[in-house]
């Protein structure tokens, strides 16, 4: 069987288990996918009804980590959660066949995408379970933690002191980071913000393909790798630069789903 007819089959025979911890943590994915769900056309919106039932996007925008667990998923979507660029910040198809097997974010989502082109053909669970991944991989993106390079890495997993609290410094770009800079806004007050952004800011984000957007935030991200070091107490500082990013990297997320379910489904 070809990987593409087995990933069908494992989709649409698989079930969920117990969630696990998310890139951006599941507020920041829920207000992304909200944020976008709200700036579809009525075409988009009506097509994903389709397969949603009205369900709101920002329900299945942890799906993917909280099936990491189940061995029925583990293969279809190994992978799937980073991306991979050169020292240069570039990802061509060659970079990622080499250093993750073609097992990445950006290929994930051109193979989605592609298959996609009919989707009034498919299944509509395999429909769904594919809008489910479109709608947690295009924010993972955008995460620092998220990105790896081949002559180095942003994953942060190394402990360090976060205003006094012995933490990953992956799990603070995932969710301490941004629930520390807005205490108390929940994924709606978040998903208000990020439909703030200034449409020339938006037309801009929304700009390129899956690769160009991704590259677009190993340029950004690129940086903090020289910020922290293994057991360095964070704080004002780090926070002020760090916080700076993650924001950033959260509206062209927003914009960017907003593109990607508009490609498919608004045409």
């Amino acid at each position: 069987m070809k990987r593409p007819k087995r990933i069908l089959f494992l989709l649409l025979t698989a079930t969920a288990l117990p969630a696990a911890a998310c890139a951006w943590g599941g507020l920041f994915h829920r207000a992304v996918a909200e944020a976008a769900q709200r700036n579809l056309s009525p075409k988009a919106i009506a097509e994903i009804e389709r397969y949603t039932q009205g369900t709101p996007l920002a329900a299945y925008a942890t799906f993917m980590d909280e099936v990491v667990a189940d061995p029925r998923y583990k293969e279809p979507f190994a992978g799937w959660h980073a991306s991979i660029a050169d020292s240069t910040c570039k990802s061509p198809v060659e970079v990622r066949q080499r250093y993750r097997n073609s097992r990445d974010g950006v290929t994930a989502a051109e193979w989605i995408t592609e298959e996609l082109k009919n989707y009034r053909s498919l299944d509509d669970s395999v429909v769904l379970t594919y809008i489910k991944c479109l709608v947690h991989i295009i924010p993972d993106f955008h995460c620092p933690a998220h990105v790896r390079y081949t002559d180095a890495h942003n994953e942060g997993k190394f402990d360090v002191t976060f205003f006094g609290r012995k933490i990953l410094l992956h799990s603070i770009w995932d969710h301490h980071l941004l629930t520390r800079l807005r205490p108390g806004w929940d994924d709606m007050r978040w998903a208000d913000y990020l439909c703030e952004t200034p449409r020339k800011e938006i037309r801009a984000a929304k700009r390129g393909s899956y690769r160009e957007w991704f590259e677009d935030t190993a340029r950004d991200v690129r940086i903090s790798i020289d910020w922290v070091r293994p057991g360095d107490a964070l704080g004002d500082e780090f926070m002020e630069k760090a916080a700076s990013l993650a924001d950033k990297e959260l509206r062209k997320a927003a914009a960017r789903l907003t593109k990607t379910l508009e490609r498919i489904f608004g045409k």
